[in-house]
């Protein structure tokens, strides 16, 4: 028969033995991945069936930190919040005895609240007690609560490790879809211009993977041909996907139909109107060019006005037009402008981001030194001036991040 004291050891053998148990049980279900409700089940079991702590609420904070999610409702019948703001939580006092009352539920004598800290950031908060009413002595959550910490914080942290694995997972393949947006958008703005009978660059480079700008010169079926710009507010995945069928309108219309120029585009706004709802709108600038009158009609429906530089070196800004599609379900009124494109003369094209852009004392790169850029242009490739002009903007900018999408189409008369 053993005495009292060996009694007294092997049951604290014992209560080790089953922490240890209950710790590598925990540990085994968290890295095989088992579910919050499993993991919250055998917590509740493992400080329940040995430890005699029956009376457990769990509240812990999600990863932004806005809102703590009820984890654990056990041995009471009060009604606990599902979730609360962390305002909430922050406004605690924990040394107020009638800390369980203020959480939202019910009071009991034995109740004891610890919070749960990881880098000094309160992570968790842990109701713990017991319902029984026999003398036991010292309470089993003040005999156990270095237990009840660690396990209560190995299974949150273990909670918002897995969270964030899955946040990076979601924003891995985000970005990846994102990349995969960008590739298929660049495929869309044309790569080589052999099959028009001028001389034209094109330059663009999205604010991010995707962007809202657009530009394309063709033929069109009247075998006159078009040049035009586009730039869709705001930014991002909607932004691109408005201006990818926005440009397969834009094809459509000027390649199948022999409309005027003023015709086409109060088709293309009725158009955008449909699409977008009124949530966005699209500035554009679209010109006609006629190769045998060699005249050129514009309209500028609310977009930065392009640069044409004459073959003589004389310069004006191509602003004629109307406001941007898709701001009003009908254009109120429209102006379409004209010139004469003789040999030699320049039409630069371009989206806010490169005009607009301004350097650290606030000063936009502005359109009289694009001016002064593209009036080097003889004896240069268009590729060489666009090159220059980029090279003179990221040095104009400096440390300035770029502020928008930024394209340009130029083309050179011949």
């Amino acid at each position: 028969m053993s005495s009292p004291k060996e009694s007294r050891l092997k049951k604290k053998l014992e209560l080790r033995d089953f922490k240890l148990d209950a710790l590598l049980k925990v540990t085994q279900a968290i890295n095989s991945q088992s579910s919050e409700e499993d993991l919250m089940g055998q917590y509740v079991d493992a400080l329940k069936s040995n430890l005699g702590i029956d009376r457990l609420v769990l509240y812990a904070a999600d990863l932004d930190g806005l809102e703590w999610k009820l984890l654990v409702a056990a041995g009471t019948d009060a009604s606990w919040p599902e979730s609360r703001p962390a305002s909430f939580f922050s406004g605690l006092d924990l040394d107020n005895i009638g800390l369980a009352g203020a959480m939202g539920g019910d009071e009991h004598p034995s109740d004891v609240v610890v919070p749960v800290h990881q880098n000094d950031e309160a992570i968790a908060l842990v109701l713990a007690g017991d319902t029984t009413d026999d003398d036991r002595g010292v309470s089993p959550v003040v005999k156990h609560l270095n237990f009840l910490v660690t396990l209560t914080n190995i299974l949150v942290v273990a909670r918002r490790n897995a969270q964030m694995v899955e946040r990076s997972l979601k924003q891995e393949a985000l970005r990846r879809e994102l990349e995969l947006a960008g590739e298929m958008q660049a495929l869309l703005l044309p790569q080589t211009w052999d099959h028009l009978d001028l001389d034209v660059a094109g330059y663009y480079k999205p604010h991010t993977q995707v962007g809202g700008d657009y530009y394309d010169a063709f033929v069109a079926g009247s075998g006159k041909l078009v040049v035009c710009m586009a730039d869709v507010s705001g930014k991002g995945m909607s932004a691109a996907l408005l201006m990818s069928n926005f440009q397969a309108q834009v094809r459509a219309l000027f390649q199948v139909e022999n409309a005027t120029l003023s015709a086409t585009l109060h088709t293309l706004n009725q158009r955008v109107m449909h699409i977008a709802q009124g949530e966005k709108y699209i500035t554009f600038f679209a010109a006609v060019f006629d190769p045998q009158t060699r005249e050129m009609e514009y309209v500028n429906c609310g977009h930065n006005p392009p640069l044409f530089v004459g073959s003589d070196g004389s310069s004006r800004l191509l602003e004629e037009g109307c406001v941007g599609l898709g701001m009003f379900r009908d254009i109120p009124s429209m102006n379409v402008g004209r010139l004469a494109a003789p040999a030699g003369s320049v039409l630069c094209c371009y989206t806010d981001g490169l005009v607009e852009q301004e350097n650290n004392f606030e000063v936009p790169f502005g359109t009289d030194r694009l001016l002064g850029l593209l009036s080097h242009h003889q004896g240069q490739t268009l590729e060489a001036v666009h090159d220059a002009i980029v090279a003179s903007l990221d040095a104009f900018r400096g440390d300035e991040p770029p502020l928008d999408d930024t394209a340009m189409l130029t083309c050179r008369f011949s």
